[in-house]
């Protein structure tokens, strides 16, 4: 009997044993795994932080930490925490590398915009002196013709002659202030619905070339220009104006998006408020947008059947 019930005890003592062997087994696996989890999952999560994906990659940490520990691998809060407090610092890094890149990607914008101003300018330059020559000419022949030299035809070609001159300066003085341009406020219902405007700032002497280039291949409808603003300071209006639009803006990631929901009414006030009255359009024509809507499919078919024709005969051309 003594030794049966000897025998049963240690029998029970070598289950345990195993038992608790198996426990220690499992709980080191499990341990050993779920570490290994999120080791593997904070440093993928890392490696594909950009400027656009911050809450997803928080998201991502958090669903993998309450995984863990509903497979009994305690991630204590803190230590959640932490991993997403480095995650914020690592994300502040990915936000300077990509401003250091839009700002060069701005600066480069800066310099085409102020080439394409200056061939402006040197192409109004020689527009005005082609004019200037044409008005000497015709007012040295008005002179030999005239019995006087104070003649109504000889005047009106002085004055014209100094209308120019006094074009020519203006646009030299234009392009000695390098911060005077216009600040733009476009619209283009058919792409980006209404309510949305594009703010945006432009040194060319003529500054519709700016809004014909934003509507040509980039969006299926021209811009609606409501307002186009000439100003001694545009880079100062412009940034007073990005800078009170701020929360509205379309894309919160790419602050060089220059796109905001608001309604004209609150940015003429904003612009008012800075710069001075301002004449505006507060409706937009959207003319193609509006046209397209309204077509009956006769006359897209009509429209369809020209265009190929016309297509096919300059493929002719060509040929």
């Amino acid at each position: 009997m003594v030794s049966a019930a000897k025998d049963r005890l240690i029998a029970r003592e070598k289950e345990a044993e195993r038992l608790y062997e198996i426990a220690s087994n499992r709980d080191h696996t499990i341990d050993k795994l779920g570490k290994r989890l999120l080791s593997d999952n904070v440093k993928w999560v890392s490696a594909k932080l950009t400027k656009n994906n911050l809450a997803t990659s928080c998201e991502r940490i958090h669903k993998v930490a309450e995984f863990c520990r509903k497979s009994e691998y305690e991630v204590e809060n803190k230590y959640e925490r932490e991993l997403i407090e480095e995650l914020h610092e690592e994300y502040k890094l990915v936000l300077r590398r990509e401003f250091d890149k839009e700002e060069q990607a701005r600066i480069k914008a800066i310099i085409r915009e102020e080439k394409k101003a200056e061939q402006d300018l040197e192409r109004e330059m020689r527009r005005i002196e082609s004019e200037k020559d044409a008005i000497q000419k015709a007012l040295d022949i008005a002179l030999k013709k005239a019995t006087d030299e104070h003649s109504e035809e000889v005047e009106r070609l002085r004055q014209k002659l100094l209308e120019a001159e006094e074009k020519a300066q203006r646009a030299k003085s234009m392009a000695q202030l390098t911060k005077a341009g216009h600040i733009y406020v476009i619209s283009n219902i058919g792409s980006f619905g209404e309510d949305v405007f594009k703010i945006g700032m432009t040194r060319r002497l003529e500054p519709m070339d700016r809004v014909k280039e934003l509507g040509d291949a980039s969006v299926p409808f021209p811009f609606d220009v409501h307002m186009m603003i000439s100003c001694d300071d545009a880079p100062t209006l412009e940034n007073t104006l990005h800078r009170a639009l701020h929360r509205n803006r379309l894309n919160k990631i790419n602050t060089r998006k220059e796109f905001f929901r608001s309604d004209i009414e609150e940015i003429r006030r904003i612009v008012e408020e800075h710069h001075g009255e301002v004449s505006y359009v507060a409706s937009p024509e959207a003319l193609q947008y509006r046209e397209s809507l309204d077509m009956s499919d006769d006359d897209y078919d009509f429209i369809t059947e020209q265009f190929d024709a016309m297509s096919g005969d300059n493929g002719k051309d060509r040929g």
